[in-house]
């Protein structure tokens, strides 16, 4: 005899999902900033999870959509698509979207190299290039400039956070500024200054290459040159 509406095998509902896609991406950047790079994989994730690898692919087809995710999710916590586009000349604007887009990858150093090789064609990633193009053509650049700009200070944020990334383990919280400067400067003071004068002789600077002022210093000297105008204010 059929089971009535009323019945409890017609009112069981079906199985639960027992993760979602941020649940899965909260824990790949966990086994990021626990392991660094080389620990993530969709096993290490899966095994966190208590799930068989399989059953990733649910919520992602394969590795590459899973570091466009987590490529995402750190965007999103810099959140520079948020800032507003009213406050500020497009220059201190750009600014702000470079630092905030470098602390966040401070923060979860272990994605830094997703960054190099995920497709940065996500939501977050497309709002970022979108905020810098509509920055950079306010600036008085034409569309065209602001695309080959837009390009120049993305990669820029970008690799100088992986050669400051580089030197570390790639783990979470990184030693400090000062801790990491006087790191480099114990080895440049090994440096040959008869074979390499040059490089001995400005250790002191290159000992800071991986600091917030010379960040800064370096993302200025390259808005200098992206507009036609640099120091006009919109």
């Amino acid at each position: 005899m059929p089971a009535s509406p009323s019945s409890p095998s017609r009112r069981r509902p079906g199985p639960r999902r027992s993760v979602d896609l941020e649940r899965i991406v909260q824990t790949a950047l966990g086994v990021l900033d626990e392991g660094g790079p080389a620990a993530l994989s969709l096993r290490s994730v899966a095994e966190r999870l208590g799930l068989r690898p399989n059953a990733l692919y649910t919520y992602v087809a394969d590795r590459t959509a899973l570091d466009q995710a987590i490529v995402e999710r750190v965007l999103a916590e810099a959140a520079p698509s948020t800032l507003p586009l009213g406050e500020g000349s497009w220059r201190e604007r750009i600014v702000t979207i470079a630092i905030s887009v470098r602390a966040a990858l401070l923060r979860h150093p272990g994605a830094v190299p997703l960054f190099m090789t995920a497709p940065m064609t996500g939501r977050q990633a497309l709002a970022v290039g979108e905020r810098l193009l509509a920055l950079l053509v306010r600036s008085g650049a034409s569309q065209e400039e602001a695309a080959r700009a837009a390009y120049a200070v993305m990669t820029y944020v970008l690799g100088s956070v992986a050669l400051e990334v580089a030197e570390t383990d790639a783990r979470p919280p990184l030693p400090s500024e000062a801790e990491r400067v006087a790191e480099r400067r114990m080895r440049l003071d090994a440096v040959d200054a008869s074979s390499h004068p040059y490089t001995a002789a400005t250790r002191a600077v290159a000992a800071t290459w991986v600091t917030a002022e010379q960040f800064l210093w370096g993302l200025d000297r390259l808005l200098d040159g992206l507009t036609p105008d640099p120091r006009r204010v919109p």
